[in-house]
């Protein structure tokens, strides 16, 4: 053991910046796959929490023709649920300018189901208040108080020849809070992603006092 003990000095002796190379790539190599993984459990571990906190769904059920009262009902008498709520949205055109953009209004659930996370001010209290995220306000200019007037755009029907009933009682809204939307983690303002992100341009937030509807989309927690 003694002559192979010297044989390995005598080696590093004779190639030292080449021992000292390897051992300094070694180190990085160590360090950055220990920066690596204590990262990834620290984003899961925060991602969890954040999820945990905002009552994110665990299943969203979702008709072409809509569902109905009768089979929120239904469905919540699986034992496997614990929440359950049928919630509504609903895609509107906001003008920017000259430009004509889309947004997403959802509902604020009764039941605490993906509540929207308060950067600034409050979630509306009024069926006229709206709450929206940093982007629009980046885009638009616009501040805490000032108003949001959307369009829904129906279409008339070609039976009737009358246009479809708006699902939204009011077209203006004032802006009492930005919020972050828990169930689009790929938000160009504020995270990244590793879910399908929003088809729309922003997201905004309104009471289901706002909305005249009684079709749902279904959202459950598991228990």
């Amino acid at each position: 053991m003694k002559a192979y003990y010297k044989d390995i000095w005598r080696a590093i002796k004779h190639n030292k910046k080449r021992f000292f190379s390897m051992m300094l790539i070694t180190i990085l190599g160590v360090t950055m796959l220990s920066g690596l993984r204590a990262a990834c459990r620290d984003l899961r571990h925060t991602a969890d929490s954040f999820y945990d906190e905002q009552n994110l769904f665990d299943i969203c059920v979702i008709s072409t023709m809509g569902l109905t009262d009768e089979d929120v009902e239904a469905l919540a008498a699986l034992e496997e649920i614990e929440k359950k709520e049928g919630t509504y949205s609903e895609n509107v055109k906001v003008w920017i300018g000259e430009q004509n953009k889309s947004a997403e209004i959802k509902l604020i659930s009764r039941e605490g189901i993906n509540t929207p996370y308060i950067q600034e001010g409050r979630l509306p209290e009024k069926e006229d208040e709206i709450a929206v995220t940093r982007n629009f306000l980046l885009a638009t200019g616009k501040q805490l108080g000032d108003t949001v007037v959307i369009d829904e755009e129906k279409e008339e029907d070609e039976d009737s020849e009358e246009a479809e009933e708006p699902n939204f009682k009011h077209t203006e809204y004032t802006i009492t809070g930005i919020v972050l939307d828990a169930t689009n983690v790929n938000s160009q303002q504020e995270m990244m992603s590793f879910r399908s992100n929003s088809n729309t341009d922003y997201t905004f937030f309104v009471l289901p006092e706002a909305v005249e509807s009684d079709i749902y989309i279904l959202q459950f927690i598991l228990r």
